[in-house]
């Protein structure tokens, strides 16, 4: 459906319009031609703000990986300690047991840099072993 509308245009143009057989075609398809431009251009802005959110979401996928990894290994020492319901004497108690199996098995000194109580106390607080 074509609609009439009123546009003012340079007096050029205008002589040079009248010049073709059928203007109101060229201005049809030099309108188009304007506006597919502009879809386009909105096309490549949409296509880099996609390319950014996908980058975005993969960063925070990786530190998604990495907090639920420290979670879990937060969860398996919590397990660990309730298993074994181990309390500070009780820690102190398998500690000796381990230094004791430790020195037999080597026959050799074995010298600790922390006492039992530090080293229960740093395991207790969720240190390594």
């Amino acid at each position: 459906m074509k609609t009439n509308i009123t546009i003012s245009l340079d007096s050029e143009i205008v002589r040079r319009l009248k010049a073709e057989t059928n203007y109101s075609d060229l201005i049809n398809e030099q309108m188009k031609g304007f506006y597919s431009v502009k879809t386009c251009e909105n096309e490549q802005i949409l296509k880099t703000n996609l390319a950014k959110t996908k980058q975005i979401l993969k960063e925070n996928r990786k530190k998604r990986r990495e907090i639920e990894a420290v979670l879990l290994k937060i969860d398996k020492k919590q397990k660990l300690f309730k298993k074994n319901m181990l309390s500070k004497p009780k820690m102190i108690i398998e500690i000796e047991k381990r230094r004791e199996r430790e020195k037999g098995l080597t026959g050799s000194r074995i010298e600790y840099y922390e006492s039992v109580e530090q080293e229960a106390e740093r395991l207790l607080k969720g240190g390594e072993k």
